[in-house]
């Protein structure tokens, strides 16, 4: 439902700008986008399959929580860019997600917990790989 509403916002758009017929210019603005939400769309029925009985899927997402609290501007995650951020076209959100989750792979080697997890070097990677959202 979102992404239909990102396409009416996109011809509207166009529209305003005074095209009578802007469905070339629609589908070629949009198509990044829509290749990132399906594929999000198929990462994440993979993840409700097989992710969520995954003690590390269960941490990172833990971690992704805490992170997003002491980082709010740079770490998002990804369902939350995508659900609540109607500024971020999905491809945007599609390369951060991507982004974070290599961030969250190296924070959270076999054996972490949350309450061993190195929110130092957490900040230093989030700082140096993730610019601040609008």
């Amino acid at each position: 439902m979102n992404c239909a509403f990102e396409d009416c916002r996109l011809l509207a758009q166009l529209f305003d700008q005074g095209e009578p017929l802007p469905f070339e210019r629609f589908s070629s603005e949009r198509r990044a986008d829509t290749e990132a939400i399906a594929q999000m769309a198929l990462e994440n029925y993979a993840e409700m399959r097989d992710g969520v009985r995954d003690p590390r899927f269960m941490l990172q997402r833990e971690l992704s929580l805490a992170l997003e609290r002491r980082h709010p501007r740079r770490f998002v995650p990804r369902y939350s860019m995508v659900m609540f951020r109607a500024d971020l076209p999905y491809r945007e959100a599609f390369e951060r997600g991507a982004l974070q989750q290599q961030i969250l792979d190296e924070l959270t080697p076999p054996g972490t917990t949350l309450a061993t997890a190195d929110f130092d070097r957490a900040g230093r990677l989030i700082e140096s790989r993730l610019p601040e959202l609008p």
